[in-house]
């Protein structure tokens, strides 16, 4: 399915922004499977510092496994260095899985050395809201540490698919992770993001916060299509959390200044 998300998402942007014509190109980077390994996604991102226009739109689009380590957050790429069964994991296990991963920090440090007019990174993985997670609470704009504080000074744009608890969900009928299919099938294909106002242009902004609205309703239609017993262990799970039921829900987390844009992206037109 992670193939699946990238593939479809890249696709369907790209061809969405090539009907725009509001660039001289439009142009997509995949790393899946073998290629998507540690050393190539670092080595994509890092050259991204060296190509990138000030003038240029960039997506950032991850769909695999995260975990998170307290206050860290990991993207686990194919190499994980990890042989073993998913089960009774030993903490030199974990420790063996953080270090073959990519840590928010190490996303954070490539980000901030790409200078462009705009940049959106999306997470569509478990756990992913804890790259928008703090220690250290603070008030006001910047009242997080890391990605959030990054995307605030950068005017950057953040979309993770679940909170740094929950799941990130998937559907084989569906064929996509929930959060992807809402972007990409719902958002674009069926043109359900417009709505922002209804005027057959639709803006990142407008785009992104769709989707986050929409994957809670999706996880609620997938439940009561009857999948009883998954939902009787999520409320158990919940249970055992000490967490309310509809806590369990999946919801994406959004990042972005709160200030109007400028010069707002246009990510499709009707």
């Amino acid at each position: 399915v992670a193939v699946a998300d990238a593939k479809d998402f890249a696709d369907e942007l790209k061809d969405q922004q090539t009907k725009l014509d509001q660039y001289e190109r439009v142009e997509t980077i995949l790393l899946a499977n073998a290629q998507a390994t540690k050393t190539n996604i670092l080595k994509v991102l890092a050259d991204l510092s060296t190509k990138i226009q000030p003038e240029d739109w960039v997506t950032i689009f991850f769909a695999g496994h995260g975990i998170k380590d307290e206050d860290r957050f990991y993207l686990v790429p194919h190499d994980l260095g990890y042989m073993g069964g998913q089960s009774r994991l030993l903490e030199s296990d974990l420790q063996v899985i953080f270090e073959h991963s990519i840590s928010d920090e190490e996303i954070n440090r490539l980000a901030e050395g790409i200078d462009a007019k705009q940049l959106l990174l999306v997470i569509d993985a478990c756990n992913s809201g804890q790259v928008l997670e703090t220690v250290e609470k603070r008030r006001g704009p910047m009242n997080s540490k890391g990605l959030a504080h990054l995307a605030y000074e950068k005017g950057m744009y953040i979309l993770t698919a679940s909170q740094s608890y929950q799941d990130a969900k998937e559907d084989d009928r569906l064929g996509h992770g929930y959060l992807t299919y809402a972007l990409v099938h719902d958002g674009l294909k069926a043109r359900a993001a417009d709505r922002s106002p209804k005027d057959g242009q639709l803006l990142l902004r407008e785009w992104i916060d769709f989707a986050a609205e929409r994957v809670p309703e999706i996880d609620q239609e997938e439940v009561n299509k009857g999948r009883k017993r998954a939902r009787q262990l999520q409320r158990e799970k919940a249970k055992a959390a000490g967490r309310t039921e509809d806590l369990n829900i999946q919801r994406p987390r959004v990042f972005y200044r709160r200030e109007s844009d400028a010069q707002p992206i246009i990510v499709s037109k009707y």
